[in-house]
């Protein structure tokens, strides 16, 4: 159950067409908070087709099989947020969380800040029986396998974390659409190909759904959702999601 001196949520489950304009959407949704001061977001998303989304500073030609993507006609994307190069698409539920640096204590450190947020989810995952961890930089595990991986993005006042939680994502499709296993990766991964690294969280959508909801809304109750800034995710589109500039610039 969420502590009770979390800060008031609001929730929206809505995925607007496109990868893009998703991405627009979560960066969106961070600058009014912060401009703002309006109460806690949790948002969750799910392409309806694949896409590959890299890091703000990943490099395209490495961790992108540029080629394979554009042959089958996936989109490249690029976040504004850090993290690694993950595809996305039915089977993966992508789940974001806008939250004051002032929610908790130590939220201030990037990394206090990821580890607080997974570890939410990672409890709510262990109350269902799944001997969930908390492995690397932000990535949710089973039995030493990555099935979510996560990324920050923080302003003055409030901070972004999502993440892309698989469960039930074509794994093989993986090693089709991104390069060969990055240069930095954590220690647990030992080197793995991504078929060997990558596994399923074995819980339906709905269950799913209702674990990550139960981490930090009341139970049954779903609150208000937050006004959609539909003019400033299409700027956003415009000046960067969908500009070729900004998602091959490394």
């Amino acid at each position: 159950m969420p502590d009770p001196d979390l800060p008031p949520f609001l929730a929206l489950g809505l995925t607007l067409p496109g990868v893009f304009a998703n991405l627009a959407l979560d960066e969106a949704l961070l600058i009014e908070a912060d401009r703002e001061g309006s109460p806690a977001v949790l948002r969750w998303w799910e392409l309806p087709e694949l896409a590959v989304v890299m890091g703000a500073s990943c490099r395209m030609g490495e961790d992108v099989a540029v080629d394979a993507c554009r042959r089958d006609g996936v989109p490249i994307a690029r976040r504004a947020s850090g993290g690694g190069t993950v595809l996305i698409g039915p089977g993966a539920l992508n789940v974001s969380m806008i939250l004051p640096i002032a929610s908790a204590p130590g939220l201030g450190a990037v990394d206090e800040a990821q580890r607080w947020v997974l570890g939410r989810i990672a409890d709510r995952l262990r109350a269902l029986g799944l001997p969930v961890e908390v492995l690397g930089s932000g990535d949710l595990t089973l039995g030493g396998r990555k099935f979510s991986g996560s990324a920050q993005r923080r302003l003055k006042r409030c901070f972004l974390v999502h993440a892309s939680i698989l469960y039930g994502l074509p794994v093989d499709r993986i090693a089709r659409y991104l390069g060969a296993p990055p240069r930095r990766q954590p220690e647990y991964r030992a080197g793995r190909a991504h078929d060997e690294f990558v596994t399923l969280l074995p819980l339906s959508r709905d269950a799913l759904l209702e674990a990550v909801r139960d981490a930090w809304l009341p139970p049954g109750c779903l609150p208000d959702a937050p006004p959609v800034p539909e003019g400033l995710v299409a700027e956003l589109v415009a000046s960067k999601y969908a500009d070729p500039a900004w998602i091959e610039r490394f």
